[in-house]
């Protein structure tokens, strides 16, 4: 009971943690690539799964504003990997000297012309090594290093230089016409030591209105709320139907456990025990039941989540969130407790007399 229980606990899990790493994903996007303030393209208010467009003199009328130190430059373009018939979307961040990968896990940051830093899932996937070529486009670059913690909405980031960024427009067949791509997308603006943040950014509104102005983390909140938007709904479903299932596997345990216990249950009843004291033996034992089966479904999930994430980098499972946890816990004691209902009715109806039957 304990195992078939934590099976149910583990997927559970699996879902919440699942949902869990995507927003850490999203979120975590926008914070790694550092400023103080992200510039996005005026009416674009999300990092991911946009198009942001802002025009190239852009730089210049920001690092005159009042407060500014520098403006970090940022690209990016959706682009597909084909290779053997396999297809895989990437985003190609372009960055000059901030923006880039934080977790270079093999090799070294592009020191070179035509190098290129992907994501562990993209070399996983292809088995990529560095100092491979890897042809994007009809256009190949070097990888210099692998990076880890860098994709997001199930999609591997690469990283590139602006050195490099023309010759990739020129010579790749990414576009019929090259205006058709962006050449700059964000700012990372630096302000001055000392500067107050809330107001830079004011003046930054006020004299640039080709762009919106926001702090990294109210930008990783947008781009979470996206994530929310669009798969929550459906993940809150498949989490309900396996919190029903988990009632259903409950209730079946439990009704099984007492006609098996017919005659123990009659004895108890003759010994002037009563519905009250018998149906919340029934409540505990499914209690007990559930809290021996929470350790177990901890250790399955942990246990599958390194399993895919093993197989398939893109994809982050926090499996072992501390509130995914206290939550699971708590909604499946609950549920235990609707589980354990359907047997009631059979220990009401339970004669005394049964005892003395053959």
């Amino acid at each position: 009971m304990v195992l078939a229980i934590g099976a149910v606990v583990s997927e559970i899990l699996i879902l919440e943690g699942f949902l869990a790493g995507m927003y850490a994903q999203l979120r975590s996007t926008v914070l790694n690539r550092g400023g103080d303030l992200v510039l996005t393209q005026a009416g674009i208010s999300n990092f991911i799964a946009v198009r942001s467009i802002l025009p190239q003199l852009t730089r210049l009328d920001v690092e005159d504003v009042a407060g500014v130190k520098v403006a970090h430059p940022l690209t990016a373009m959706s682009a597909i990997y084909d290779r053997d018939g396999r297809k895989t979307p990437i985003i190609i961040l372009v960055f000059d000297d901030a923006g880039g990968p934080t977790n270079i896990i093999l090799g070294n940051p592009i020191s070179g012309d035509r190098e290129i830093i992907i994501d562990k899932s993209l070399a996983k996937k292809y088995g990529f090594a560095v100092g491979d070529p890897i042809e994007i486009s009809d256009f190949t670059f070097t990888i210099a290093g692998i990076s880890a913690n860098s994709s997001a909405f199930f999609t591997p980031f690469a990283f590139i230089n602006y050195d490099d960024l023309i010759d990739f427009y020129l010579e790749s067949e990414v576009a019929a016409d090259i205006a058709t791509f962006p050449f700059l997308s964000f700012l990372l603006v630096d302000i001055e030591p000392g500067a107050d943040l809330r107001e830079v950014a004011q003046r930054i509104e006020d004299s640039v209105a080709a762009a919106d102005v926001f702090l990294p983390d109210q930008l990783a909140q947008k781009d979470e709320a996206m994530g929310r938007d669009l798969l929550g709904p459906i993940l809150g479903l498949l989490l309900f139907v396996s919190y029903t299932i988990g009632a259903l596997v409950v209730g079946m345990f439990m009704f099984t456990a007492v006609r098996a216990r017919m005659r123990s249950i009659g004895v108890l009843k003759a010994l002037g025990f009563g519905p009250a004291a018998l149906s919340m033996a029934v409540f505990s034992e499914a209690w007990v039941l559930t809290l021996l089966a929470i350790p177990v479904g901890i250790v399955l999930a942990i246990a599958i989540a390194s399993v895919i994430t093993t197989i398939a980098p893109v994809y982050l499972i926090l499996a072992a969130e501390p509130a995914a946890i206290a939550r699971t816990t708590l909604a499946f004691l609950a549920v235990a407790g609707l589980g354990a209902i359907a047997p009631i009715r059979q220990i009401l109806q339970v004669d005394p007399a049964i005892v003395f039957r053959g």
